[in-house]
């Protein structure tokens, strides 16, 4: 890598030295993952079904192979000079404007924006993904360049690799179709790459003394400059990565509208709630003009806190908005509150939720007042309304989560008339801090005791200290969301020590994995190079090294069953060895039946699949036949031979301690190691609610399995419909598997049932992983391999909880709900 170097320069040896090594190490895990990706595509191939699924599958893996070379040196030139580029800018206001000028305008083409697209969005599934390491790496690097430790502190950040890796995976002749595939295929086993990097890094760091800056957000440098300022908004020092931003313009500190707020931000709540706003005048001017005098910033947070604590929140009650439906109102399209009121009633209470007063709509004319009237502020009014109407009646909301959101309707709506980009954007803090407080809640039974009520009570602290305090600040909805996050861990290390028996038994099979793994590394290699047939130096690899490592755990090292399941794979493999004179023809039928009786003891140990089983022998027999008839090699081969497996014979069973740090293959590759863990004794595999793959799959006699059991066809188009900034979490599909975390509720189909569960623990390879479903007393435990959770995502038997999120549900209702009564309206007139 020594042209790098000759790439940029920095002051800090320590710098260099992390960057260099950083750089190497992302090379390396971009090529390991192209490798991975290539054979994942070669899986998908073969279970394919039929030839039109099967040939876009075959031209990307071929692409893919044939070009892997060119891409890892594309990427790495890419990087280098992405990196050299991060490196040589300075503070954060200089790095946003130093490559701005009017000579570097120009035309873009589409396959180049769409590039930039799917850059932004793989950037942000690995930042997701990789959040620890890169958060702390965030701080290191700002320590080491002396900058603000802001997201763009780290020059090794995913948006940097994304764009790189990009420059190289994507060519423009390259069809959309295959270009999804190929980055479908590169991006589970590139997360897990880039995680260990970024993780490497930071310990480099950490080894060579360097001490963490405090981490400070975007949107935090941004609003406590602005602060302190006086001057300048949020929308002029908004970060590049907005660029997706559909034309929602952050907006400025005060009341209401401005001159920032552009008809670009009218065209993108239209895009966003299907809207057409005609021959309406949507220039600047009328779109920010007032009505009358706005209220200054104190003077509207004040009125917000009044409306608060006039507000009887934990009353159940409806209250209609007529003057949303008055002919007067400036925006009739926005009109999304029910046009009667016993219908909305009667729809509340078959939802199973009491409907929480509507704040905004009740209070709706003071609050318009207080913003000045302004046409835009009127707007974001009405849709934060609109959205509350939907949230508050959304039947999978519990009532007591229901009660808390309800009393965020005001703080939602003073950070919406300051931020547009808050209905659009899935990273906002705002948005984020919601969808996530509606997704926990749905993973408890109930929410009036135990871990639920703890729950409930944690978040009810967390809206008071938004409610009660400055909630115009962004900086403070980022502060709960950590804390939020950071109980929602403890929480799952609670649940997991009330099962603590069950985690250490799996923990213990993923330490027997790992043992078995370095055993069977050792064994491949000194069967290597030997002359007898592949299917036994396999055989003896994969499957007898699991047999062995089970003996080992179970008897120890030297007891008398451990050394006969080692003298069966030698007996193994002189058993298909030449044996035409008459006295080794003898010995060999003497031998044999002691040697399929140990072949089979062993086999029903780790509970071999009996087909798998079937196939070795149907292997193995004709080959014993065969050998029978075979002259006798000479007799030196045949002490060579022997030498060899005594070596084969004295390759200890490392211990776990010894595999401790060793890594797991991904589930995927997982499949030879299945039978030791299937080995689990009955009691055991009880105790631990433990599903094998067969428990998976297994439906009762006379049941016809639904897999859209509980999946709304409503929101089935959602993600497609709703122009948001990047792509929707991960809900179904192989890929979930990666994704899960404790703390989160899914749905899991067994024995023809769908199940609420909650994951609770998850083995440090994720190996295995443990649920809880139920509430106490009958809270049952179900615990199962990565590999079994990846085939039932793959089959469509594990799903999240939420087919979508709260809010983009709101959103996409409320969307429905104006076109409806927009196209009665048509027809009315």
């Amino acid at each position: 890598m020594g042209h790098l170097h000759e790439a940029f320069h920095v002051t800090d040896s320590r710098l260099d030295s992390l960057v260099q090594t950083s750089l190497g190490r992302l090379t390396g895990a971009v090529s390991v993952a192209l490798d991975k990706a290539a054979a994942q595509l070669g899986l998908k191939v073969t279970a394919a079904r039929s030839a039109l699924e099967r040939q876009p599958l075959m031209d990307a893996q071929f692409d893919l192979q044939r070009r892997a070379t060119q891409i890892a040196q594309a990427f790495s030139k890419a990087l280098v000079e992405g990196v050299a580029k991060e490196l040589s800018q300075g503070d954060a206001a200089s790095r946003e404007l130093a490559d701005t000028d009017w000579s570097s305008l120009r035309l873009v083409e589409d396959s180049e924006v769409e590039r930039g697209v799917a850059s932004m969005r793989l950037a942000r599934h690995l930042e997701s993904s990789c959040h620890e390491p890169l958060n702390l790496l965030q701080g290191l690097f700002a320590t080491l360049r002396q900058v603000p430790a802001d997201e763009l502190a780290n020059p090794l950040r995913p948006t940097v690799v994304a764009d790189a890796l990009l420059k190289g995976l994507w060519l423009p002749q390259d069809k959309p179709g295959s270009q999804a595939l190929l980055l479908d295929a590169v991006l589970p086993p590139l997360t897990d790459q880039l995680r260990a990097v970024y993780a490497e890094a930071a310990n480099q760091c950490q080894q060579a003394g360097v001490r963490a800056t405090p981490v400070i957000s975007r949107a935090s440098a941004l609003n406590s400059t602005s602060s302190a300022t006086g001057h300048g908004t949020a929308a002029e020092k908004a970060p590049a990565e907005r660029g997706l931003s559909n034309g929602l313009a952050e907006r400025p500190h005060g009341a209401g509208a401005s001159a920032r707020a552009t008809p670009r931000a009218l065209e993108a709540i239209g895009q966003m709630l299907g809207m057409d706003w005609g021959q309406e005048d949507c220039s600047e001017q009328a779109l920010t003009a007032h009505v009358c005098p706005p209220a200054s910033d104190s003077s509207m947070l004040g009125l917000m806190k009044k409306l608060h604590q006039l507000a009887r929140m934990d009353t159940p009650l409806w209250m209609p908005p007529a003057d949303t439906r008055s002919e007067a109102s400036l925006l009739p399209r926005l009109d999304l509150s029910p046009q009667d009121d016993n219908t909305s009633r009667d729809t509340a209470s078959a939802a199973g939720n009491p409907v929480m007063v509507n704040v905004i709509r009740a209070h709706r004319e003071e609050l318009i007042q207080a913003t000045g009237g302004a046409k835009l502020d009127q707007m974001v009014i009405d849709i934060v309304a609109a959205l509350f109407d939907q949230v508050l009646a959304d039947p999978s909301v519990p009532p007591q989560m229901a009660r808390q959101l309800g009393r965020l309707q005001l703080p939602v709506l003073r950070v919406a008339l300051k931020d547009t980009t808050f209905f659009h954007s899935r990273r906002h803090p705002v948005r984020h801090l919601i969808n996530r407080m509606a997704s926990l809640a749905t993973s408890f039974e109930v929410l009036d005791d135990g871990p639920g009520r703890e729950f409930i009570d944690k978040v009810t602290s967390l809206v008071s200290e938004i409610v009660d305090g400055d909630f115009d600040q962004i900086a403070l909805y980022e502060k709960q969301l950590t804390e939020l996050e950071q109980f929602v861990e403890q929480q799952a290390v609670r649940e997991a020590e009330e099962s603590a028996a069950v985690a250490a038994l799996l923990a213990g099979q993923e330490a027997d994995l790992r043992v078995q793994q370095r055993y069977m590394q050792k064994v491949q290699k000194e069967l290597a190079d030997l002359d007898i047939p592949e299917f036994v130096k396999t055989f003896l690899a994969q499957i007898w090294t699991q047999v062995q490592v089970l003996m080992v755990a179970r008897h120890g090292h030297d007891s008398e069953a451990t050394a006969r399941m080692k003298q069966a794979s030698k007996s193994l493999v002189l058993s298909v060895q030449p044996k035409g004179h008459p006295a080794l023809r003898a010995s060999f039928l003497k031998q044999l039946p002691q040697l399929m009786k140990d072949l089979n003891e062993g086999l029903d140990l780790i509970q071999w699949a009996p087909t798998a089983r079937q196939e070795f022998f149907a292997q193995l027999l004709p080959l014993h036949a065969e050998a029978l008839k075979t002259q006798p090699a000479h007799e030196l081969t045949m002490r060579l031979l022997e030498d060899r497996l005594r070596k084969v014979d004295q390759i200890p069973v490392p211990s776990r301690e010894e595999a401790a740090n060793d890594p797991l293959p991904p589930p995927s590759a997982e499949a030879e190691a299945l039978p030791l863990v299937n080995a689990l004794p009955a009691k055991d595999a009880m105790a631990a609610g433990f599903v094998s793959e067969q428990q998976a799959i297994e439906v009762p006699a006379g049941i016809d399995i639904d897999l859209t059991v509980g999946d709304d066809p409503e929101l089935a188009q959602i993600d497609l419909e709703l122009p948001m900034d990047g792509p929707a979490p991960t809900t179904r599909g192989a890929s979930l598997v990666d994704i899960i975390q404790p703390g989160g509720a899914y749905r899991m189909l067994l024995k023809g049932q769908w199940k609420k569960v909650r994951l609770t623990w998850v083995s440090s390879s994720r190996t295995f992983f443990m649920f809880n479903q139920g509430h106490h007393p009958s809270k049952q435990t179900i615990s199962l391999t990565a590999r079994v959770l990846q085939q039932m995502c793959e089959g469509g038997r594990f799903k999240a909880f939420e087919q979508a999120q709260l809010l983009e549900r709101a959103t996409y209702r409320a969307r429905k709900q104006l076109a409806a009564l927009n196209a009665n309206r048509k027809i009315a007139a």
